[in-house]
């Protein structure tokens, strides 16, 4: 899958999270439970759709089980790089500034950026 973020819509991030969640495969009535809301005939769309999308694999056993083959990180990155060139013209730097001049921050998270960005610093040999 080369852009997960363009083909993976909100409805579908439901049950991929569902599927990231799970210990190991899931039948599509153990994804049906873990969303509550969705009824059976959307759940079964949705994973098929994932499924041809290269998102999800199917296996069939005595039922058909399913696994996502995209990773949360993965797809967090790509949709976290979309957001930045979209609505911060590319710059990571200027979506944390909105977010530190808009109070999106709490004082711990301010903090520990701050950690991180020292480590980097000092791992890059520049500390």
């Amino acid at each position: 899958m080369t852009d997960p973020e363009e083909r993976i819509t909100d409805a579908e991030l439901e049950v991929m999270d569902a599927l990231w969640s799970a210990p190991g495969p899931m039948t599509l009535a153990q994804v049906k439970a873990a969303l509550s809301r969705r009824n059976g005939d959307t759940t079964k769309t949705l994973l098929r759709r994932l499924c041809q999308k290269g998102a999800v694999a199917q296996e069939k056993r005595e039922v058909y089980y399913y696994r996502p083959l995209v990773a949360r990180g993965e797809l967090g990155r790509s949709r976290t790089q979309r957001l930045i060139d979209r609505l911060y013209d590319g710059s990571a730097k200027a979506m944390v500034a909105a977010m530190v001049e808009h109070h999106q921050l709490r004082p711990q998270e301010v903090e520990e950026l701050r950690q991180m960005f020292d480590q980097l610093w000092e791992k890059e040999g520049k500390g």
